[in-house]
């Protein structure tokens, strides 16, 4: 659970290191409330890297801001990016760990 308010600001999640590349997730608060979630860092190693990034990128962004309107930030792990996911629903928690601070 996220419990609310968080301080408003820009907070970067812990670099999260899996064996296919690194995965860093950055949310912004306004308000007390997580307004948008980033990934500035995904796996980019490896062509194949690239492509599953590119896929579920967009799919983990949506998941991430369905779950933190709900108040958690436990997300559904996407298909075929299950080191990704993980690593993205770490880096996510270590941000709004950091909001709380």
């Amino acid at each position: 659970q996220i419990p609310a308010p968080l301080k408003n600001g820009q907070y970067t999640g812990q670099d999260i290191t899996t064996r296919f590349g690194d995965v860093q997730v950055e949310i912004t608060i306004s308000n007390g409330h997580i307004t948008d979630v980033q990934a500035p860092l995904l796996p980019s190693d490896r062509a194949r890297s690239v492509e599953i990034s590119q896929a579920a990128g967009p799919i983990l962004h949506d998941e991430a801001l369905q779950a933190v309107s709900a108040k958690t930030a436990q997300i559904d792990i996407v298909s075929g990016a299950t080191y990704t996911s993980d690593a993205y629903v770490q880096s996510l928690q270590s941000a709004i760990d950091q909001a709380h601070a």
